[in-house]
């Protein structure tokens, strides 16, 4: 993907999101990013833990919606690497996730310029939406460009039988 076009990938490059940053090394070198938006956090708590969330009012879950985001960034993207790493038979080691928030644009800009890409790079852009729209988040997977990257993308090809392509 052209540089230029992935600080646009989830739409308005100034949209305020919760992000989950995780850095990721080992046989490939990369990040995972998961984008919350803030309209859809409390849905996406009252739909995966009700109880939690059930009558607490919208002002008063700042700090539980923190810790919430947290450890569904750490169990999603936990399992988003595994499978990455499973499939492409690579041994990948992440760190715990960060959370920021900031506009998109700046999330993802700042996730490019650790990637070393000088004018494109392979990105996994995956959208959950759950309940009808209710509650949605982003998985951004961005590799490190580097030698370990052709060993990263030849592992899925030959494991998977899929091809690589340039949007």
């Amino acid at each position: 993907m052209d540089l230029r076009v992935v600080p646009l990938l989830s739409g308005d490059p100034e949209a305020v999101v919760l992000a989950s940053y995780v850095r990721f090394s080992g046989d490939a070198e990369g990040q995972l990013m998961m984008l919350f938006r803030p309209d859809t956090v409390q849905d996406l708590g009252r739909i995966l833990s009700p109880k939690v969330f059930a009558g607490i009012p919208g002002g008063g879950t700042s700090a539980l919606v923190g810790s919430f985001l947290a450890e569904v960034a750490n169990i999603v993207g936990s399992s988003v690497l595994n499978a990455v790493a499973d499939g492409a038979g690579l041994k990948i080691v992440p760190t715990p996730p960060v959370m920021v928030r900031d506009m998109v644009g700046a999330v993802l800009s700042s996730a490019l310029a650790y990637a070393g890409a000088s004018e494109a790079v392979y990105v996994v852009h995956i959208k959950f939406t759950l309940l009808s729209g209710g509650a949605s988040f982003e998985i951004v997977l961005l590799p490190k460009v580097s030698a370990d990257l052709d060993k990263f993308l030849g592992a899925g090809v030959d494991r998977w039988g899929f091809g690589t392509s340039s949007l």
